[in-house]
């Protein structure tokens, strides 16, 4: 196992490429504007004023419909840096309201929607993917693909908690 000097030292050569921080830029501009685009899409929604920009792990922004708030719940649009991927997650004000709405089971169709719960995620009840492999250089597909994707997971939340 590396030391953290050396962890340190590898890091600093990769800022020192230049790549990461252009990159890093790069993701952060795009849920900004992803942010924004969702705002104006949907007025009928609190949006986050800003996004969560995250340790390299995860970059979010909230999407919480009146419905979700009045449960103590939110959406989270969140871009994960190590798998690359796009997730929709239902998310809470707290982990005591977070932990009455985990899904039983793993990796299985609720209410129409697949999702899955990773025990890893402290910060979601349950997760869906809305892609694996973004094309960043292809924007507005990747916006529209987000979007309609956030839509179909907040109406099966929002359809299935009602009823509740």
């Amino acid at each position: 196992m590396k030391t953290l000097n050396q962890q340190i030292a590898d890091y600093t050569e990769l800022l020192r490429q230049g790549e990461l921080q252009i990159a890093y830029r790069s993701i952060l501009n795009y849920m900004g504007k992803l942010r924004s685009d969702f705002a104006a899409l949907h007025p009928e929604y609190e949006i986050s004023g800003s996004i969560y920009q995250g340790y390299l792990d995860m970059t979010y922004f909230s999407v919480i419909p009146a419905a979700l708030k009045a449960k103590g719940l939110k959406i989270a649009v969140v871009y994960l840096h190590e798998k690359g991927s796009f997730e929709v997650w239902l998310s809470a004000r707290n982990r005591a309201t977070l932990r009455k709405y985990k899904p039983t089971g793993d990796s299985k169709l609720w209410h129409g929607f697949s999702v899955f719960h990773d025990p890893e995620n402290g910060d979601a009840a349950f997760e869906s993917t809305l892609t694996s492999e973004p094309d960043f250089d292809e924007q507005n597909s990747l916006t529209q693909l987000i979007v309609s994707g956030t839509e179909k997971f907040i109406s099966a939340v929002t359809t299935n908690l009602l009823m509740e």
